[in-house]
């Protein structure tokens, strides 16, 4: 491997000689849902670098239990590609994950909102090993299922289920009630009357939290889960009724939230509930529990700060709430890398267009998607490559997710560094299974290899195997 010395057996990866930042790679915005894509400059501000992120004392953890490779920090993402390039037998694509990433956010969290105890959101990315990395920080989870159950207490035999799990769906089968009831959970949440009469029959001794709907000023933001301030009075006095255990309040401002409005809003709006709790009009409940849901962005620091000011002044230490959250994004958004290979390719594409194709009247309306088809007739190169948008690509139409290219050439080679118009390529049999259609790359080879950065979030997990096509390899590496 050029400009690196080979793994050692303490699974080390130092940088000898330096390489250069765009050596072998170039970095394209990759994937609006148009698929219309534009090279732009990308830089991250990587907020878990600093001293009170350091996790040297976890080496032990991170190379005997997590089987990882340690990395120094001065060697560059695009080192630690080819190493595990060369690395690969076969041209199958595989995941890069950086297991000290999830812990160091968790350092981050505890500087930034030490009041608030963190439940990592197993939806967003439901893989063993970041449930046992996050577990050996004792963190709790957030599970929606019994099937995220299953898979933390698979993870975490010994995981103390009161204390680390809350069951956070609103609207619940009865099967999986009973489940988590069977595992000692204690806590989940409601947001309507029928919910708390299936919580009365089969889930009696439980601690329920309200789900709040959020508006901003008088506009609902959300529509599918959530009660309003009319409806929650309805469920404290129906509560009381069913002498059901209602211990607090809980909500979710939307993904990747900064709006200071929306926070101070729905902060003030659940004092506002937590009070009216209290009033024998509405059941004289003393709540205890604030669970602030997810949604946090990956850079993190300043909306952090704006809520820890705000809990401070609503909810101040003193009064002894017990607060929470449902992070999920937060912990692995920026921890993984996917590296694909470029498994065929169709040069001098323009040829393989019809007479027919080509013959478009000017006056015709042309829909977005001709307007697709018409991008990738005219591509001078489509590259196929082994994932895409049934696989980890999904997030382009889930999740709105804009990913980033960059290309690594197998033989090392200087070549020819003209750009042409290219279109990206799933595995499948479908032609929907388009990653792109309009973004430059220069002639590349079949056994060449794309490579994205920061694909640990609502990924894999959303991921299927349609016609035999799933990425199933990872290599873990920790950086201290």
């Amino acid at each position: 491997m050029e400009g690196n010395q080979q793994i050692t057996s303490k699974r080390q990866l130092k940088l000898i000689q330096a390489v250069k930042a765009n050596d072998d790679s170039v970095e394209n915005s990759l994937a609006t849902t148009s698929r219309n894509l534009q090279i732009i400059n990308h830089q991250d501000k990587d907020e878990s670098n600093n001293d009170y992120t350091y996790v040297g004392h976890l080496e032990d953890f991170f190379e005997n239990e997590m089987g990882a490779y340690h990395v120094g920090n001065e060697v560059s993402n695009a080192s630690i590609v080819r190493h595990f390039c060369s690395q690969m037998k076969t041209d199958d694509p595989f995941y890069i994950v950086d297991l000290s990433y999830f812990v160091k956010r968790y350092l981050q969290w505890l500087h930034y909102l030490p009041r608030v105890k963190p439940y990592y959101a197993v939806k967003c990315n439901p893989n063993k090993f970041i449930i046992k990395t996050l577990a050996h920080q004792d963190i709790g989870f957030d599970c929606a299922s019994a099937e995220e159950l299953d898979l933390v207490l698979a993870t975490c035999p010994s995981i103390n289920c009161e204390k680390k799990i809350i069951y956070s769906h609103p609207c619940k089968p009865i099967s999986h009630i009973k489940y988590f009831r069977q595992h000692h959970v204690q806590m989940t949440v409601i947001d309507n009357e029928d919910e708390l009469f299936k919580i009365k029959e089969h889930w009696s001794d439980a601690k329920v939290l309200l789900r709040l709907k959020i508006t901003k000023n008088g506009n609902s933001m959300s529509t599918k889960f959530g009660a309003n301030q009319y409806q929650i009075i309805k469920l404290l006095k129906l509560a009381k009724q069913l002498n059901i255990n209602l211990v607090g309040c809980s909500f979710h401002v939307g993904s990747q939230c900064s709006d200071r409005n929306l926070y101070e809003q729905t902060l003030q709006f659940a004092r506002k509930i937590f009070d009216l709790a209290t009033t024998e009009e509405c059941g004289g409940f003393k709540f205890t529990i604030l669970n602030i849901g997810g949604g946090f962005p990956v850079q993190f620091s300043e909306v952090a700060e704006m809520i820890q000011d705000m809990i401070d002044k609503l909810f101040p230490e003193e009064e002894g709430i017990q607060l929470m959250s449902e992070p999920g994004r937060y912990f692995t958004s920026e921890s993984t890398m996917l590296i694909c290979n470029i498994i065929a390719r169709r040069t001098h594409n323009k040829d393989y267009s019809s007479e027919e194709e080509e013959e478009v009247e000017c006056h015709t309306r042309i829909t977005k998607e001709e307007d697709e088809k018409d991008l990738i007739r005219k591509a001078d190169i489509l590259y196929y490559i082994n994932d895409g948008i049934y696989g980890t690509f999904n997030a382009i139409i889930f999740d709105q997710k804009l990913f980033y290219v960059n290309y690594m050439r197998k033989d090392m080679k200087k070549e020819e560094e003209q750009e042409y118009k290219s279109v990206i390529f799933g595995p499948t049999c479908d032609g929907i299974d388009c990653i792109s259609n309009s973004i430059s790359l220069p002639l590349l080879n079949i056994g060449d290899y794309l490579w994205f950065s920061n694909v640990g979030s609502y990924t894999n997990s959303c991921a299927t195997s349609f016609n035999g096509f799933k990425t199933k390899k990872y290599f873990f590496i920790w950086r201290s």
